[in-house]
């Protein structure tokens, strides 16, 4: 199959995976959504790693750097993703997620020495804009505070800056799927420790069997969209993969529409901002 069918199923797995997540918050928290989520991506992509890739690589050096980037990725990120979707919605908080390659080039240009570019200029001001529409209120949610709005907005900040550690990483131990592996394993340490420390003041984790009906499912598949985006990345060019797999925001407004009438309803401004915002991320992954 070619490299755009996986970065196409990459989109639409991870727009379903938030789809699920949002069922499933309705009856818990966005803790116990990473927990639950994690705990699957740990089983799965171990579980493919012990199959097809030679686990000596973890004895190198380089493997502490996906240790590291897993403190912050995917654990932190899902979370302040999952809070997004929780005061938010998939609507709103998609579109914003997608933001992550400005957050890319910006931190290779501080990092890496790269150039402001005007393409880069001109994608910020579009996402800046995109940005500004769903922070607005768009009748779908009670209330937008800033603070909601600061939730995916640095996970998108996080994850950008994750990109650049892990290319080191990956220069160093080639493996995808073996660093997702490590990077989920680490954040779910991290995860666990912190609900162990939270849960002795409050009340931290709610699984019930309402929501694990939805956070396993969506633990599944949002492992199988990290799979499909190694697979595209490893059959195609990273200028054809990366526009493709960020037009999740647009599957989000599809399965929103089509599947959270009940609890979100998407506007004018809602499409506007979401296409202002790919129209950034669209612009700065095929010409910066």
């Amino acid at each position: 199959m070619p490299a755009e069918f996986f970065a196409l199923a990459n989109a639409f797995l991870f727009a379903f995976h938030n789809l699920l997540t949002k069922k499933g918050l309705r009856t818990s928290n966005a803790a116990t959504a990473v927990v639950t989520s994690l705990a699957v991506n740990v089983i799965v992509l171990w579980g493919v790693s012990i199959l097809y890739v030679p686990l000596e690589s973890l004895t190198r050096a380089g493997i502490l750097i996906f240790v590291l980037v897993g403190l912050f990725q995917p654990g932190l990120t899902r979370f302040l993703t999952y809070k997004g979707i929780e005061h938010l919605g998939v609507a709103i908080t998609d579109p914003i997620r997608a933001s992550t390659p400005l957050f890319s080039a910006l931190f290779a240009i501080l990092l890496l020495g790269e150039r402001m570019t005007l393409p880069i200029f001109f994608a910020t001001f579009l996402i800046i804009i995109g940005i500004t529409l769903l922070s607005q209120n768009q009748g779908s949610v009670k209330e937008i505070r800033p603070l909601f709005v600061l939730y995916p907005i640095l996970a998108s900040l996080l994850a950008g800056f994750s990109q650049v550690l892990r290319k080191f990483g990956l220069a160093a131990v080639p493996h995808p799927f073996l660093a997702a592996a490590v990077t989920a394993s680490s954040s779910f340490a991290v995860s666990l420790l912190t609900v162990w420390l939270v849960g002795r003041r409050e009340e931290t984790l709610r699984l019930n069997k309402d929501s694990l009906v939805f956070y396993v499912p969506a633990g599944v598949v949002v492992s199988l969209g990290m799979v499909s985006i190694y697979y595209a990345l490893d059959l195609g060019e990273v200028t054809v993969v990366i526009p493709i797999s960020s037009t999740g925001p647009f599957f989000s407004l599809i399965l929103s529409a089509l599947f959270l009438r009940d609890v979100e309803r998407v506007t004018l401004k809602i499409v506007l901002g979401a296409c202002l915002i790919i129209a950034g991320v669209l612009l700065i992954t095929l010409w910066k």
